[in-house]
């Protein structure tokens, strides 16, 4: 797996506060890689009326090949018993200021029990579509969201990452050859 700088979302990020905190990752990625509050030096487009919009991507469609998945895992088992943590991607189109607008999930996951967090496990989902909500409108900026559930983190750490082009080598079955030797 070949990780890139540009679309990590968190390295080693501390999960610990209370419960039902939600916390958002360190980075933010700006599929123009301006940055947030940056200008953008790509042209942006128009809409069907002609009205210039911002530009933005929807990563979740991929490359005509391969999906991007966030591949995630904890450096740090996370305690105590009992406390839960889901993770969730969130889309933003940019606000006209070269910020994010309003965040919207576009993917959520079931509620890891703290027995789920094993360090070092690395965990991963596909990045999907945005939704339709998003009308002509496409999303510049992407983060995660990592919600705290039913008990206070004492200890545990997060790592999460795009990866453009994941492997498909843990998908292949070997099939055995169709003679004899």
């Amino acid at each position: 797996m070949f990780l890139d700088n540009l679309i990590s979302f968190s390295t080693t990020q501390s999960v610990v506060t209370t419960a039902t905190t939600t916390l958002v990752s360190t980075n933010t990625y700006d599929v123009t890689s301006a940055g947030v509050g940056a200008a953008t030096n790509m042209i942006s487009g128009v809409n069907a009326s002609g009205t210039a919009v911002a530009i933005g991507f929807d990563i979740g469609t991929g490359d005509g090949r391969s999906i991007p998945e966030i591949a995630w895992s904890m450096g740090t088992a996370a305690t105590p018993s009992g406390a839960t943590l889901q993770i969730k991607l969130q889309a933003a189109a940019d606000n006209g200021s070269n910020v994010p607008g309003t965040y919207t999930d576009i993917y959520a996951s079931k509620a890891f029990a703290v027995t789920d967090l094993v360090a070092g496990n690395v965990n991963s989902f596909q990045v999907p579509p945005v939704p339709a909500t998003f009308g002509e409108t496409q999303p510049r900026f992407y983060r995660l969201a990592y919600v705290i559930g039913t008990a206070t983190y004492t200890a545990g750490t997060i790592t999460a990452n795009m990866v453009l082009n994941p492997t498909s080598a843990a998908r292949v079955q070997d099939y055995p050859a169709n003679y004899v030797s």
